[in-house]
């Protein structure tokens, strides 16, 4: 009897070398990126957004440059000017905390060089050596806040920020701990600190009605910039037939994540979807594409938007022996953005 061949699809999430993941898996384990790339996502952890981390990860590698270039522009507070005023900022912030706070690993991974680079340098530092009587500068602090408990024991910093945006209680105290006298000091203070924390980005979606309402349904004005990046979810698997393997390909295109055109009283949505089949080359083997365009009325969309409803579609492309890779291509026409997704074809 002839030993038929097994084919398995994996996604790739995050690398341009490629591994082994669970088969059909809407959510497959995370590849270990190429090096720059994973360099710039440890870099930015503490600024990135997770639908951002998710579409870098999912993303063809040659799609990279641009994702990057988009992410910056994102946080620009004035495009007008020549320099991206938030991005320096942020590198500034980085290269001092990494500096600063080196403790047997980079100062930027530590907990102050996370604050450092998120808030800012403090209006003032207490500290405290373990004994000692804390230190305060400029009577910032009125009552002791080390004179109790374990905190005392070990050495302490208390670093106060007087206009922290986030804060209205008055100044923020952030206290942070060296519980091993190894400089490597903890963060103790129970506070949200999110990529939201340094600058406050500026959303530039094509369509500012959208964004406000979005942001109305949301009831969240940072779910609303959360929701202004296009994205869209695949999964995939094979399928027998009597010509060959199938790959069975799904695509699902949230309806809060498109942009829309406002014509009369219906809200207008225009997609153009394609699946390709690719060789190791990149040479495309096989093609399909589909043209998706429809209008709402208010009512309609908000409740899709509410119920978290999606535009799902599912091709079945044939799987010749030179197959490698998928691509699946998403053009919001609306927004003007493209947005590609990449899997493998892989023997076993």
């Amino acid at each position: 009897m002839k030993k038929t061949r097994r084919w398995s699809i994996f996604v790739v999430l995050a690398a341009w070398s490629l591994g082994t993941i669970a088969c059909a898996s809407s959510q497959p384990k995370k590849l270990q990126l190429d090096p720059l790339s994973q360099k710039f996502l440890d870099y930015v952890s503490y600024i990135i957004m997770p639908v951002e981390e998710k579409i870098f990860r999912e993303m063809p590698p040659e799609d990279r440059g641009e994702f990057i270039r988009d992410f910056w522009a994102r946080r620009d507070p004035d495009p007008s000017t020549p320099i991206n005023e938030f991005r320096q900022t942020f590198y500034t912030r980085l290269a001092i905390a990494d500096k600063a706070f080196k403790v047997g690993k980079p100062g930027w991974r530590t907990d102050r060089g996370r604050i450092y680079i998120l808030l800012g340098p403090p209006t003032n530092v207490i500290s405290k050596s373990m004994g000692d009587v804390p230190y305060e500068q400029n009577k910032f602090v009125k009552a002791n806040p080390l004179e109790t408990g374990t905190i005392t024991e070990r050495a302490t910093e208390i670093w106060v920020y007087d206009n922290y945006p986030e804060y209205f209680a008055g100044p923020l105290r952030l206290v942070f701990v060296d519980y091993y006298g190894t400089g490597d000091y903890k963060l103790q203070t129970k506070l949200e600190i999110t990529p939201f924390s340094m600058v406050s980005p500026e959303w530039d979606p094509p369509n500012l009605a959208k964004y406000q309402w979005i942001g109305e349904i949301a009831m969240d004005e940072r779910r609303a910039a959360d929701l202004a990046i296009f994205d869209y979810n695949v999964a995939a698997e094979v399928t027998s037939s009597p010509e060959g393997p199938l790959a069975q390909v799904k695509v699902d295109i949230p309806f809060a994540r498109l942009d829309y055109k406002k014509e009369g009283e219906k809200y207008i949505y225009d997609l153009s979807v394609a699946v390709e089949i690719r060789d190791k080359e990149k040479n495309i083997i096989t093609r399909q594409e589909e043209e998706i365009r429809d209008s709402l009325p208010w009512e309609r969309l908000k409740s899709n938007i509410t119920n978290q409803l999606t535009i799902h579609r599912t091709w079945s492309l044939d799987l010749p022996p030179k197959s490698h890779f998928i691509y699946i291509s998403v053009t919001d026409k609306v927004r003007g953005k493209r947005l590609r997704k990449l899997l493998t074809v892989s023997l076993k």
